[in-house]
């Protein structure tokens, strides 16, 4: 990622990434991070991050927040959200 992220991004990026832990079995909290991934996405384009944007887009594809059951995808998102928050970290120079 060649983008340099500001810092408060990057902490809103560690924040709904902290909350997607807390969501795994939690459907209240799995529908707050992906309205939290929503509003930072909207932000990132705002900014014009494009990049990011689009691969914080390819984490909310893949999150579908389930009354009932355990989310399917809960790993894949989980591991999605920390590479991303780790590029980003580098890129800051973190």
């Amino acid at each position: 990622m060649v983008e340099s992220i500001p810092k408060e991004i990057i902490k809103e990026l560690q924040s709904v990434c902290q909350l997607h832990e807390e969501a795994v079995c939690n459907h209240d909290k799995c529908r707050e991070f992906s309205e939290s991934l929503s509003g930072l996405l909207v932000r990132l384009e705002d900014l014009k991050f494009y990049r990011m944007a689009d691969r914080l887009m390819s984490i909310l594809l893949n999150c579908k927040p389930k009354e009932a059951s355990h989310c399917e995808k809960a790993n894949l998102v989980g591991e999605m959200m920390k590479e991303i928050t780790k590029e980003a970290k580098r890129a800051a120079g973190k």
